[in-house]
């Protein structure tokens, strides 16, 4: 069987295996989008939350709800080709297989901000482009490549900035997998890792002699976020779908894994803002994936909640549209309307279920179609309109065709 072929075989097993998706990993999804959410609200309230001990800490940890989701990216994606199966892994059929279940429902999303900022945007509290600014932004953004310049990091839509990393990512899974098929997992997982720590410790190097601004959004959220700087917690999903194949992960022993997770994540609070919180946190993910995985107790239980796991299927989404809602609901309660910070925060809590309206919308309208465990077997609406505008178009031509040709 050729490499090609191999590829889509081990894509149709992928989508027939995700038609029994895994709960626990669906709710991790939204837990993960949950706390996003969350740390947004926190951010753009500037609430102070002082009368529950430790909330503020938790909801300014938010941000590392990115973590989990690139370590169940990793684990998703590379679960397929686990267990000395990576010899089906096709690069094209992969990279296809992503456009196609990523890219509709944001560049739909994409073109509902840009509208509102163009529109609206200083009156909703966005940031305002006009002319070739405009355009720039919306080019590197279709392309994902709006991470690579501070200008255009947290440009139009701040959480944009997460899915132009998943993209590098993305693209670096064929090399991971020719290492994986050459030196084996350990080794392959065992470099990425180390390119990470060494990415970290020359930024680090560099911003302790005064080489970069500490507080420049160069150093704090441009370059720590390129793919070097973050590559550690992606392979961390693919070892866990490595062990998770093997079996090792459901025979987690929880008796040591809650205290090694608590330690994790202890660790992990006090070093936020550190060059070794994203993997730290990584780590805890991955202990957290594998409590969920084993699905005989509390924690599992909790996360497979069925309509935690149905949020979870619409978790990209609700990340997709949540923050421009979020900052523009924030800018009005507050300027226009005077509330207190505490205030805000609390009311943007209570719209938490029309902002999951609208992100339920861009699902049923746009996501849903890209699901390969949708099984409907329903066009999506983009290509039965991009089909009947293709027979509209044929129509007149066949008509000059008819009146042209002479009958015999």
């Amino acid at each position: 069987m050729s490499a090609a072929k191999a590829g889509v075989a081990a894509e149709k097993g992928a989508a027939i295996g995700s038609r029994h998706r895994l709960r626990g990993v669906d709710g991790l999804r939204a837990v993960a989008a949950l706390w996003v959410v969350l740390f947004h609200i926190h951010a753009f309230s500037g609430a102070h939350i002082g009368v529950i001990p430790g909330a503020d800490l938790f909801l300014r940890s938010g941000s590392t709800g990115v973590s989990l989701f690139l370590v169940l990216s990793g684990f998703c994606l590379y679960l397929p080709f686990a267990g000395y199966r990576n010899s089906r892994f096709d690069t094209k059929t992969f990279l296809i297989r992503r456009c196609r279940r990523l890219l509709p429902a944001y560049y739909v999303s994409l073109a509902m901000t840009i509208a509102a900022v163009v529109v609206a945007g200083s009156s909703l509290g966005l940031a305002t482009y006009r002319g070739w600014p405009a355009v720039g932004q919306l080019l590197t953004h279709m392309t994902m490549t709006h991470t690579l310049f501070p200008s255009g990091f947290y440009a139009l839509n701040g959480a944009y900035w997460s899915l132009a990393l998943e993209w590098q990512l993305y693209l670096t899974l064929p090399l991971l997998i020719f290492g994986i098929r050459r030196w084996g997992l350990a080794w392959t997982a065992a470099a990425a890792i180390s390119v990470n720590v060494l990415y970290r410790l020359l930024l680090f190097v560099l911003i302790s002699q005064h080489r970069m601004a500490a507080d420049s959004l160069l150093a704090t959220a441009v370059l720590p976020n390129q793919l070097p700087g973050r590559w550690a917690e992606f392979v961390f999903g693919m070892v866990a779908a490595e062990l998770h194949q093997a079996g090792v992960l459901l025979r987690i022993r929880l008796i040591w894994a809650g205290p090694v997770m608590l330690a994790l994540v202890a660790l992990s609070l006090l070093s936020v803002g550190n060059q070794w919180s994203h993997m730290l946190f990584g780590g805890v993910f991955v202990l957290l994936l594998g409590v969920v995985l084993k699905a005989d107790n509390l924690v599992a239980t909790i996360i497979s909640w069925n309509p935690l796991a149905r949020l979870g299927t619409m978790s990209y989404s609700l990340y997709l549209v949540h923050q421009p809602i979020v900052q523009a609901l924030a800018h009005v309660f507050r300027t226009d309307a005077g509330l207190s910070q505490r205030t805000t925060f609390i009311v943007l809590i209570g719209l938490l279920p029309v902002i999951l309206f609208v992100a339920w919308l861009l699902f049923v309208s746009v996501e849903r179609f890209t699901l390969t465990s949708s099984g409907d077997g329903a066009r999506p609406w983009w290509e039965t309109l991009a089909a009947r505008a293709a027979v509209a178009a044929r129509r007149p031509m066949l008509a000059l065709t008819a009146i042209a040709v002479p009958r015999r």
